[in-house]
């Protein structure tokens, strides 16, 4: 008997992640089609998925662990989800580029599925594809919306995915690295320490910059990044301690990012 007590994820950041480029999509998109239900529920359970199976990854490298019914019946009901919504917009409605969307964020579960059983799973190439797999849903929406799969529908991946990456390197400055290092008296000194942040932010809004020259995206989409950047440099030069650290402010903070970047975004596109 299935207990209803689903495993939801705890992550109020990758929830973000989820949100932002499906909304996104949907909003830029030439056309509305009700079928984007559908892609959202696929979406959602998709997303649901994998965190019973990274904790079942989890149990099963701890010897002796005995199995948990209640995660891989979960399992099972998300993934069923998934694949009957999913299969009904790709069949019923012939997107099949959404069959290879698909085919690629479930290459992207399990190497992250991988990385759990090596206890890899933090490093950053691993959240780095994840985030680029959750990007995924800004051109997913767009296609499922209009039907259509164009340079717009691209570059609002490429736009997500450098979006949300930064957010790994300015969260493992904040949280992983300051508070272990006492706080350099120079500005220069800083800015060494906090190096990986800031080029990241310096590639993803130079990239950005180059789309816009190419024609490739609207010039205003740099300015999304704007907010992200001056985060990182203040982030740089405002050290955090232990004492001062707070997990949930930083969280709210990046929700508040997030919402600000799509807004943009948005405006940009349309």
């Amino acid at each position: 008997m299935i207990k209803f007590n689903p495993p939801i994820p705890k992550e109020h950041g990758s929830w973000a992640m989820l949100i932002v480029p499906l909304l996104v999509g949907l909003i830029i998109s030439p056309a509305w089609h009700w079928r984007v239900v559908a892609l959202l529920v696929a979406a959602l359970f998709f997303f649901l998925v994998r965190y019973p199976l990274a904790l079942l990854v989890k149990k099963r490298r701890r010897a002796g662990a005995k199995k948990d019914y209640h995660l891989e019946q979960w399992t099972a009901i998300y993934g069923g989800i998934t694949a009957i919504s999913g299969g009904w917009l790709v069949l019923g409605h012939q997107l099949w580029w959404l069959a290879l969307m698909g085919v690629a964020g479930s290459l992207l579960l399990i190497f992250h599925l991988w990385l759990v059983s090596r206890r890899q799973e933090m490093n950053v190439t691993g959240e780095l594809l994840g985030i680029f797999g959750l990007a995924l849903g800004a051109p997913m929406a767009y296609y499922t919306a209009s039907g259509q799969l164009d340079k717009t529908a691209v570059a609002l991946w490429v736009i997500n995915a450098l979006y949300f990456g930064g957010t790994v390197f300015y969260i493992k400055l904040k949280v992983r690295q300051q508070p272990r290092l006492p706080a350099p008296d120079h500005l220069s000194e800083r800015l060494v320490k906090a190096r990986a942040c800031l080029s990241y932010q310096t590639i993803a809004l130079s990239i950005v910059a180059m789309l816009a020259i190419l024609q490739q995206a609207p010039l205003l989409a740099v300015l999304a990044f704007i907010p992200a950047t001056i985060k990182a440099l203040n982030g740089a030069w405002n050290w955090q301690d232990k004492k001062s650290l707070n997990l949930v402010r930083l969280g709210i903070t990046e929700i508040v990012h997030a919402v600000v970047f799509a807004g943009l975004v948005i405006v940009a596109f349309r």
